[in-house]
């Protein structure tokens, strides 16, 4: 069976009674994406199912891009204030400490909504939150082991760091892997070679 024979063996036509003015905003949105109205229902559903029903039961609350730019930013700011000589480390130490309980808290999360935690489970929980974020993610196989992470935020250096922070942790403690992550102020591209 193929692909696209599985994907529509797994489809079922449902009829729901929708306000109109809530179909015409969807179907405003369709157009402007320019995709059928039942592909956008489909995508608005399946983020629903794969992650905002959880979003209260784990805590997680919508935050503006500006605010995560600026928290960083702001301590920098704050330590250069009290005079503080080496903004770097501090910068550095203050990524490590966000990565550690970023992977800290996501190993609840993961657990309760996945119902289970290991690499590949985390890393698609994490694939699914930059979606719902707006942040670009792409995972590729090169050869046979070769796996290549990108992760594309345009929301600056600090949070390219963050980020290769993060994945460092999850490779090494869910794999035991070293990853090879490089950074520029928009992307962190994380490649791994599993053995």
């Amino acid at each position: 069976m193929s692909e696209e024979e599985t994907r529509q063996h797994k489809t079922r036509s449902v009829t729901f009674r929708v306000d109109s003015a809530v179909i015409d905003e969807m179907q405003a949105e369709a157009d402007n994406r320019e995709i059928s109205l039942n592909v956008l229902v489909n995508q608005v559903l399946k983020r629903y199912t794969e992650w905002d029903r959880f979003e209260n039961k784990v805590g997680m609350m919508p935050v503006p891009k500006a605010m995560l730019l600026t928290i960083i930013d702001k301590s920098i700011s704050l330590a250069k204030e009290e005079g503080i000589k080496d903004i770097a480390a501090y910068r550095d130490e203050i990524i490590k400490h966000a990565a550690q309980m970023a992977f800290e808290i996501m190993k609840d999360t993961v657990l309760f909504m996945k119902k289970k935690y290991n690499l590949w489970v985390v890393l698609d929980v994490l694939e699914e939150y930059m979606k719902v974020s707006g942040i670009q993610a792409d995972h590729r196989i090169e050869g046979s082991r070769n796996h290549v992470f990108v992760v594309q935020h345009d929301l600056g250096e600090n949070w390219s760091l963050f980020t290769k922070e993060l994945l460092s942790l999850i490779f090494e403690k869910l794999a035991s892997i070293k990853a090879e992550i490089t950074v520029t102020p928009n992307t962190t591209v994380a490649t791994v070679i599993f053995r």
